[in-house]
């Protein structure tokens, strides 16, 4: 239940850090006041519909405030662990202003179903131009 974050991702953590279910069966891990501003944003969408409150009530309810250890360590709690399939190996990704959290299995199986969409994308559709 013990995770290593990667040396080069702890340094927004070291002030405190959300570990939080996520989109595609991952876990997220927020600095935070990164988390703080996410769910400052999103709380008056909450009332909108059925769908709105619970992703609130689920990220909310679920998310778990850690700090690293000195190993540069956090837990994650076991049903966070069954959420994301996590069982030993693991992947860590680095998204800007989190981390994401994937079964090493499935991570593969993810980027095996989407490398190809990624490499026809053109930067034009992303408003990204080289």
């Amino acid at each position: 239940g013990r995770l290593t974050i990667p040396a080069k991702f702890r340094a927004p953590l070291e002030d405190g850090l959300v570990v939080c279910n996520w989109f595609t069966n991952a876990l997220s891990v927020f600095p935070e006041d990164e988390f703080n501003a996410l769910v400052k944003k999103i709380r008056p969408t909450a009332n909108r519909s059925a769908r709105h409150m619970a992703f609130y009530r689920i990220l909310v309810s679920g998310a778990d405030v850690q700090q690293l250890d000195k190993q540069g360590r956090i837990s994650i709690p076991s049903g966070q662990r069954g959420y994301a399939g996590l069982d030993r190996d693991c992947v860590v990704n680095g998204l800007g202003e989190r981390l994401e959290v994937w079964d090493a299995t499935a991570w593969d199986r993810y980027n095996e179903e989407n490398l190809p969409a990624f490499s026809e994308m053109e930067g034009a559709s992303l408003g990204i131009e080289f």
